[in-house]
């Protein structure tokens, strides 16, 4: 009896110390390892502007949760796994969106919360394309003779980042008048007036990346004796120059020779990214001034996008008289 007692007990012990290392082997963990990113590269883009995609690739440890980010722009935004450790990801660019050449753009791998970033060496792509001025009122070398006189012009921003607004500075026969005009990033406006004489309007501004804008023109008032049958009248009552439109139909105004005709087109310049400059004519009509000289008409956008920009020329004749208006809108954001 005492013998198979200890015969027992031996292999109860034995059986103990033999599933040690195995129950051993079952618990223990070994702790997760830090993913690696082996490489992080933007694919060759022409310059950095809205309606750019720009296109990420990274390689590095395979299975890991990649998120794409750039500084002040997005963040975290997933990026695709296609073969084994290969990781794509891709960012259209906004026309909100301000890159400057400073402007970080970030990978993060994450596997099991272990965590590794790494930051793009490539500098982005500058776009050398510098600020411009447009639809200057009145043109260059234009001779008014209407009173007050409505002075505007809007920032070409098509290939650009955008006019920084702080930096605006207008200037008429030398004299600041940029706290009494109406400006903002797209376009300004002033209105006075004017004494009889030659004016000269210069405006200097710089874009969100530091370049400058300097671009001045001159016109002419003319004295109130000139009589007003030396030219065609063409003015619009509304909307203002610059104006902001809501959506619907967009109601235009205005006045001319007594039957005079009249040509009308309107341009739209979409602002959607990824057709960032796209240009549509979406209004032509013929039209006749009453005897009074008053004429109207509207359009209507068949699709509104925020920041468009609308063009409208108007062409009246008369007689041997011809002159050209031309009146830029914005669609309210």
């Amino acid at each position: 009896m005492q013998i198979r007692s200890f015969v027992y007990c031996f292999f109860f012990w034995s059986s103990l110390i033999g599933a040690t290392p195995a129950l051993y082997a079952a618990t223990s963990t070994t702790p997760p390892v830090a993913p690696v990113i082996e490489r992080f590269i933007l694919k060759p883009v022409d310059k950095v502007e809205p309606g750019t995609e720009l296109k990420f690739m990274a390689t590095g440890t395979a299975k890991a949760k990649a998120t794409l980010s750039i500084d002040d722009v997005i963040k975290d935004v997933p990026m695709h796994e296609g073969a084994a450790g290969i990781y794509e990801g891709s960012y259209t660019i906004r026309r909100q969106d301000n890159f400057t050449a400073t402007t970080g753009v970030n990978i993060t791998l994450d596997v099991a919360g272990q965590i590794t970033q790494a930051k793009l060496a490539q500098p982005l792509p500058a776009d050398k394309s510098p600020p411009a001025l447009r639809n200057a009122t009145p043109r260059d070398g234009e001779t008014v003779i209407a009173n007050p006189v409505l002075i505007s012009a809007t920032f070409d921003e098509t290939g650009n980042v955008g006019i920084d607004p702080r930096t605006i500075r207008i200037l008429l026969a030398g004299n600041d008048i940029t706290r009494s005009a109406a400006v903002t990033a797209h376009f300004f406006s002033y209105r006075a007036e004017l004494l009889p004489g030659s004016h000269n309007v210069d405006v200097s501004a710089q874009d969100i990346a530091g370049r400058p804008l300097h671009q001045s023109w001159s016109f002419n008032v003319a004295p109130a004796a000139i009589p007003a049958t030396t030219t065609l009248p063409l003015q619009i009552s509304s909307p203002a120059a610059n104006a902001q439109v809501g959506a619907g139909a967009i109601d235009i105004r205005g006045r001319t020779a007594p039957d005079a005709k009249l040509d009308v087109k309107v341009q739209a310049f979409a602002a959607i990214a990824g057709f960032f400059g796209l240009s549509q004519q979406i209004y032509t009509q013929a039209l006749k001034a009453d005897a009074g000289g008053y004429f109207a008409f509207s359009f209507q956008p068949q699709v509104t996008v925020a920041g468009t920009r609308y063009e409208v020329t108007i062409n009246a004749s008369k007689s041997e008289m011809s002159k050209e208006l031309k009146l830029v809108l914005f669609q309210q954001k």
